[in-house]
């Protein structure tokens, strides 16, 4: 303490010590000691500590402690929501993600941009405001996949930077409310039940797929690896077979195959029964393979089909001898 002389000789102690109170008229987030208390403070010594650290200690405790030691700010982070971004304590400029010093009464802190992000920022996608507050200029994206209409996609669409040149992407997801899934067949059963999953995640991952789909209009089935549809809300059928028997219902099952150009299940081309039936048109019996006659073609789901030409004959009896039988 410092003393001065009276008029007397004598001495009179002014007892002049460090006084360090809370900055609650300015909001600084720290303890001043500048002689400039509130009256009441002055009054009441318990508002005054004799360090700054006992100051801090006990008005600024938890992570406000750090921003009252340390007028360059804590370094923790707080949400600027004019950026739409969390921000770190610290001077502005001095740092790529220095947003200023934070308000220590309205500026919650964080130990980490993520747990601003969440708890700041929920209408974000969590990995996206991260990046954002990181300043990140390599932020890829999840990679996750998400419904493509935002895209101008008809199926689902991958959570990446368009101009990655990957054509599976359909832009970085900002926002919170649009759902992730981990693989395209998740995205495609939850957002796009109309259409065949095994086709959407196909179209979704842009790889082919190896089933076949019914051509209604043409009357035959056709490998979607080969020939792909158009038409996502089509049935996709495993194989050529169920194709033609559940597809082209109208047609027997070996016409549709030979239509199609296809090879059946058992690994051969559609031939026929070798039976015969009456071809209405020709207006004679005819075998039911493909080839030279008697056979004219691979009979319909709606032909009977006769052991012999002989009873075939009998359906068409006003046809006499050896005329019965195209050849």
């Amino acid at each position: 303490p410092e003393s001065e002389v009276d008029g007397s000789g004598g001495d009179v102690s002014t007892n002049i010590e460090s006084s360090f109170y809370p900055d609650w008229k300015y909001n600084t987030g720290t303890c001043l000691n500048d002689g400039n208390e509130p009256t009441y403070m002055k009054i009441n010594k318990a508002w005054v500590s004799e360090s700054l650290e006992k100051c801090c200690s006990r008005f600024y405790s938890g992570w406000n402690y750090s921003k009252c030691m340390n007028l360059q700010g804590s370094g923790l982070w707080y949400v600027s929501h004019l950026n739409g971004k969390c921000v770190t304590d610290c001077v502005e400029g001095n740092g790529p993600t220095c947003g200023g010093l934070a308000n220590p009464t309205s500026d919650t802190l964080y130990s980490n941009p993520k747990s601003c992000c969440k708890s700041e920022l929920s209408y974000q996608l969590t990995e996206f405001c991260e990046a954002t507050s990181l300043g990140s200029t390599c932020y890829a994206g999840t990679g996750l996949y998400y419904r493509g209409d935002t895209a101008g996609k008809e199926v689902c669409v991958r959570d990446c930077n368009q101009s990655s040149g990957d054509s599976t992407c359909g832009g970085l997801v900002k926002e919170s409310n649009i759902i992730l899934h981990e693989t395209a067949k998740a995205c495609c059963a939850s957002q796009y039940n109309w259409i065949d999953v095994e086709l959407c995640s196909a179209r979704s991952t842009e790889t082919p797929l190896e089933k076949y789909w019914p051509d209604k209009s043409n009357s035959k089935c056709r490998k979607d690896s080969e020939a792909p549809t158009s038409d996502l809300s089509v049935q996709i059928y495993d194989t050529a077979e169920e194709c033609c028997t559940s597809g082209i219902f109208w047609l027997s099952k070996d016409t549709c195959l030979a239509s199609s150009d296809v090879i059946s299940d058992s690994g051969t081309e559609a031939t026929g029964s070798n039976k015969f039936y009456v071809d209405w048109v020709k207006g004679q019996c005819v075998k039911d393979c493909i080839g030279p006659a008697p056979c004219g073609g691979l009979a319909q789901s709606w032909d009977p089909l006769y052991d012999s030409g002989t009873i075939c004959c009998t359906r068409i009896p006003h046809v006499l001898g050896d005329e019965c039988i195209f050849s």
